[in-house]
Order: C-alpha cells, then structure tokens, then sequence
C-alpha cells in the first residue's frame, strides 16, 4: 500500500472516531438534562416495587363516615387512600411468599413497619411457611386530620385467605379468617403510608351446608341419594353445549330459540338434567334478543342468558348442574380474590332458582394438579366450596373429577361426589367399588362418559355407531350394579370443529372429541341416543367381530396391501418376462 492511502485510511479512522465521541457527548449531555428537569426515578430513589396488579381484584368497600371526622374527606383523597392500603396489604402477601420482607417500606412506617416485618420473620424462624391474600375489605373512616396528613379508620370484617405449612412443607391450616383493624396512614412524601396497623377480633370461618329450609323442588342429598320434594330423583343427563357453538363459543353465540330446540329434544330423550359450562373469565355474552340496550355490561348479559337458559330447563322439566370456572388453570393464591369477584357476579343472582341442581366448581381440577401442586389446587377448590355456599346455601355443590382416583378429595367439602369415566365399563365396577370405600357415606354421580363413533382412513381406534351403542348398554348396566345417584353422559351433539385447548391440534386428538355426541351433527339419534333415558333394556346387538376390519382405516390398510400385492406381481412378471433379441451390431472390428 502506498503513503498516500495509507494516511487517508488513518484520516478517516481519525473522523469516524471523532464523530462517533462528539455523538456520545451530545446524548449523554441531553440524558443528564433530562434528568435533572425530571429528578430521579421514584422506583429508584423510593425503593418502589410495582404496584398491586390491575387484574388483582380484591373488594373494598366504605361503611358511613363516623358522625364527626374533623374534616370532610375529598373523593381524590379517598382514591388515594384505598389504593395505598390495598397496595400494603399486597406487598404483606408477597413478603409472606418470599418469606422475608421485601418493599414493605415503600407502604409502612414506624410501628406498622416494624410489625409487619416481624410477623413475616417470626413465621420463617418458626418454620413455617405461610401464603395469605386479602379477599375484601370495608373500610370505616373515624378521623382525617385538618392538614389532611392524618387518617385514623377500621378495616372491619376483613376475609384474609391463608395456607400454613409446617417445616416439611404438610399444610397445618387452609381457610378464611376474618378480623378487624385499626389503622393510622400519614401522608410523607406525596404517598400515604400505613403507620399503625392492629388487629382485633380474629375469627376462622368455618365452610357451610345446605339450608335447611330449601324450598321442596330444590335438590337434596338424603343418604346416597338425590332427592326433589320428597321423591328420589336418580339422576339422568347429558353435557350440553349448542351444536354450532361449543366451548367458548356458547355464551357470545347464545340464541334462544336454538336454546328451546335442544332442551326439547333432551327432554324428548327421557333425560332430567343438563350440565353446562361458565368459563372464567365470564364471557362477553351477546343481547339476549333485539333491540338489547347498548350500555349494558358483558356480566349482566351474561346472567340475562343463563336465567333464560336456566327458565327454559325449567320448563322442560329438566334441572341443571352448572360447572363454574371452565378453562381456569392458575391456582396461585394471589389471585383467589379475582375468583371470589366471578362467583359473586353469578351466584347469588341464582341462588333461589329451582332448575339449578348444583354448582360443579371446577371441571377436571386433578388435571391441573401437576402444574399448580395438588395442595395448591385443593385449598382453592376449598376456598371456592366455601365460597359459593356463602353465597347460596340452597343449592347443592359437587366437583366434576377426571378420574375416580381423585374424586375422593374434599368429599366433606362437596354434597356429592361426581367423576368421569372414559374407559372400557368392564372397569367401572371395581373402580367404583374403590371410591365408594373411600367415601361410604355420600352420594356418587358420572357427570362424564362416552364413546366417539369418529373414524379416519389414516388413523386407527374408530368406532361404529353400532359399537356406540354397546358401549352406552354396557356402562349402564354396569352403573345399576352400583348404587350410584346417576349419571350424566358426554355430549348431545357431534361437533364439526374443536378448539385447541381442549384436544390440541393432533387429528387423532381431535377427531374422536369431535364426534362423542349421541346426536349427528344434523340432530338425528344414534343408536346410543335410545340408551340415555329412563329404561331397563339394554340389550344392544352387538356388530358381528370382522365387522371392525370393515372401518375406513381397515380399508385403508386392505387397499395399501392390494396395491402392494398387485405391483408386487407387476414387477415379479416384468422380471421374468422374455427379454427381446438383442438388434445386430453394425460396428466393425
């Protein structure tokens, strides 16, 4: 290389260097500016951690004002005030998980501070382990300060939610407590801080019964079995979701009329029940007819749906077990409050309908067991339980199991046992046999059974509708040899689509889920349709045993191995065929 392109090399390593300083000086000048004209970072110079999640939905409400509180409180003030105390009780709740305090300063002082850290040492060094939040508060104000520095209040009938383990991890306690405090917030800095804060009158809330005195055509449990008014009501349904809306799709889509044709023809077949499903979160329903007011909120349109579902079961003489929190999958404690606030948008509202049967609180919980702790899943099923005969101790509560095995938890926390059953009858009676041992005492329905007549030419395991039918035959007189309370089977209608959270994406998944109705998708019966009511015959012919070589995935595999064999002797004649004579040669040697 020669000097001159040498030096212009080193001359524009020089300017690109320069440039790229006198940029870098420029933008850290403009950061520092910007810096001292906004200060510094609250979080940062505040030790904030991040506030109380929005989805956190934790009730708070205000009881009147003592007579005399020194000074009127503004509405901004008590915004303020509710959002700093929500805020110190959730970052208590996290100091409790971790175990160790952690950003309670940032919402307790003095005293308040000193307490709070405290209790959450004094529970690690004993050894245990304690996981708490706060379900709702109602907040009474007795003094705000002229200065509007200074509130005194009490937090009365404050529901906290615990699970306490001991050192090897068993839970020693799980359950509600309510209790009053007495709290002073100061305002410092711009933020109202909790100064003192005690507790009074602690009390554990033990779970409820039934009523009593439920009206006669309400259900009831009476040894190990169902009753209405005064009469045994053994139990016959099926699962239902629309034929053209299932799943997630039901509520947004819900019509009428569609609702009134369906109920006919289960009840038609001889059925009692229905079960159907609330999704969590609730839907965004749509109108329940025309001209439905605009401005009416998706939980108001979706309690309109189910009280003209739940009027027209009843007109149907039909009795409906509602299954609460379908797709819900997280179990963390934190959350139980957002929970609590989905049970009162629909519970109460029913609690004196006589087509309710009972409230099913979670669909498959065992399912999620892995993924959350079994310890996890039961102390919120628990809560729930709780929960929802708190807010209707009229109707009956059970809990839909996947699998007879588990179905013997929380049996004291349910009216009856319900678990579901997918497997050949020949095992039912022994695997109900074993949790009737496991719960001697209570009623015991399958909410869940059934056999798909799906068949594919490229996937083996298909069913005929015949063998449908054998199989409705064989579970029913496998049930009557149990003294079970009934049965609920899966589902009415086959369905032409099934959405990914319920049977993945796999066809051999998907395909069978599609078609367990014991309606054809154009609502004519199957024969396993005649087998679901109320009769004693169950004698079904059974389809002669070859009959099964004759399903589209058998003739598959009998054209694959016709095609084979019919080239196979192509190619075994073409190669003992004669080979021509070879044409003379015209080179020369």
């Amino acid at each position: 290389m020669s000097k001159t392109r040498l030096k212009m090399v080193l001359w524009l390593i020089l300017g690109v260097t320069a440039v790229a300083l006198v940029l870098g000086t420029i933008t850290s000048a403009a950061r520092l500016i910007a810096y001292f004209q906004a200060g510094a970072d609250p979080a940062s110079a505040l030790h904030i951690v991040p506030n109380v999640p929005p989805d956190l939905q934790v009730a708070l409400a205000w009881l009147p004002d003592d007579a005399d509180t020194g000074r009127q409180m503004e509405p901004l003030t008590r915004a303020q005030i509710e959002s700093a105390y929500l805020r110190a009780w959730f970052q208590w709740n996290i100091s409790y998980l971790r175990g160790e305090p952690y950003g309670l300063e940032t919402y307790f002082v003095g005293p308040a501070l000193a307490a709070a850290d405290e209790a959450v040492l004094a529970a690690r060094q004993q050894g245990f382990s304690l996981a708490q939040t706060d379900l709702s508060h109602q907040l009474q104000l007795h003094f705000y300060a002229a200065d509007g520095s200074i509130v005194s209040l009490t937090a009365h009938d404050v529901l906290v939610a615990q699970i306490i383990r001991d050192a090897a991890g068993a839970p020693i306690f799980s359950g509600v407590t309510q209790a009053d405090y007495e709290v002073v917030m100061m305002l410092e800095d711009g933020n109202w801080r909790v100064r003192h804060w005690v507790r009074r009158r602690a009390v554990p809330l033990a779970a409820g019964t039934q009523a009593a005195d439920v009206p006669a055509d309400f259900a009831r449990v009476v040894g190990k079995q169902l009753v209405v008014g005064e009469r045994p009501f053994p139990l016959r349904g099926v699962n239902y979701y629309p034929q053209a809306s299932p799943w997630l799709a039901f509520w947004p889509a819900y019509n009428p009329a569609i609702i009134e044709q369906d109920l006919g023809r289960i009840e038609a077949l001889g059925l009692n029940t229905v079960r159907i499903f609330v999704p969590y979160p609730l839907p965004a329903a749509a109108p329940l007819a025309d001209g439905q007011p605009a401005d009416v909120d998706s939980e108001a349109l979706f309690r309109q749906n189910l009280a003209d579902f739940l009027d027209r079961a009843e007109s149907h003489h039909l009795k409906v077990i509602v299954t609460l929190f379908d797709f819900r999958t997280d179990y963390q404690i934190l959350l139980w409050p957002n929970a609590d606030r989905a049970l009162e948008a629909v519970v109460p509202y029913f609690a004196h309908h006589p087509a309710i049967l009972a409230w099913d609180l979670k669909n498959e919980p065992d399912l999620d067991q892995p993924g959350n702790t079994p310890e996890m899943v039961n102390a919120w099923l628990a809560h729930i339980a709780w929960q929802v005969r708190r807010l209707d101790a009229n109707h009956l509560i059970t809990i839909g199991w996947s699998q007879s095995e588990a179905a013997a938890q929380l049996a004291e926390a349910v009216d009856f046992v319900s678990f579901h059953a997918y497997g050949p009858p020949a095992d039912l009676p022994e695997k109900y046999a074993q949790l009737r041992t496991a719960v001697p005492h209570k009623p015991i329905v399958l909410t869940e059974f059934g056999l798909s007549t799906w068949n594919s030419a490229w996937f083996p395991g298909g069913h005929t509708e015949q063998e449908q039918a054998v199989y409705y035959a064989a579970m029913r007189q496998a049930l009557a040899e149990t003294d079970a309370a009934g049965y609920v089977a899966w589902t009415l209608y086959d369905f032409a689509g099934v959405p990914s959270n319920v049977a993945g994406r796999a066809p051999w998944r998907t395909g069978p889920q599609k078609h367990l109705g014991i309606l054809n998708a154009d609502g004519t019966s199957k024969p396993a349709a005649r087998l679901v009511g109320e009769t004693s015959d169950w004698g079904v012919k059974r389809p002669f045993f070859l009959a099964r070589f004759l399903q589209p995935f058998w003739r598959t595999i009998w054209v694959v191995l016709g095609v084979c064999f019919l080239g196979g002797v192509w190619l075994r004649r073409r190669k003992h065929a004669p080979k021509p004579d070879a044409p003379p040669s015209d080179s020369i040697r």
